[in-house]
């Protein structure tokens, strides 16, 4: 019960951290974070340099993707993108950003076909730049959830 009681305490403090982060003048700092493998990583370039805006990219491909103004690292090719993430969180815990967005390094695009590559798992109305804006216009974060059966 205690246990139980005490992970609760500590998901609200977090959320309050991050709320009171928000109301905090100064930018939030945020990263993403790419999991890659053999993906064009073209669409990238639009998003270096943003102010406040960290690229990371973990390839488990056979050779390392070089991009200016990106950090990539090599990982072994085992597990999907979650051993990525899971990867960062752990190797990255006491300096996560602000704010961390956790993607598939294929270009962001409308819709998700089951077994197509080229798929960027976004829904209608929604930009990968919405990701990159923790508190827009001082309003809430969004949470945008995506599924296929």
């Amino acid at each position: 019960m205690a246990h139980t009681i005490m992970k609760s305490l500590a998901l609200t403090l977090s959320v309050g951290a991050l709320g009171a982060l928000a109301l905090d003048k100064k930018p939030l700092r945020t990263e993403v974070v790419l999991a890659h493998f053999a993906e064009d990583l073209g669409w990238v370039s639009q998003f270096i340099g943003k102010p406040n805006t960290e690229i990371k990219i973990y390839s488990k491909a056979a050779e390392l993707p070089h991009i200016a103004g990106v950090q990539a690292m090599p990982l072994p090719n085992v597990g999907r993108e979650s051993h990525t993430f899971l990867h960062h969180i752990a190797h990255n815990y006491d300096k996560l950003a602000d704010w961390t967005v956790f993607s598939q390094a294929v270009a962001p695009s409308w819709g998700y076909l089951i077994g197509n590559s080229d798929n960027g798992h976004l829904n209608d109305k929604v930009s990968f730049e919405d990701y990159l804006r923790p508190f827009p216009d001082g309003r809430d974060s969004k949470f945008v959830m995506t599924a296929s059966s």
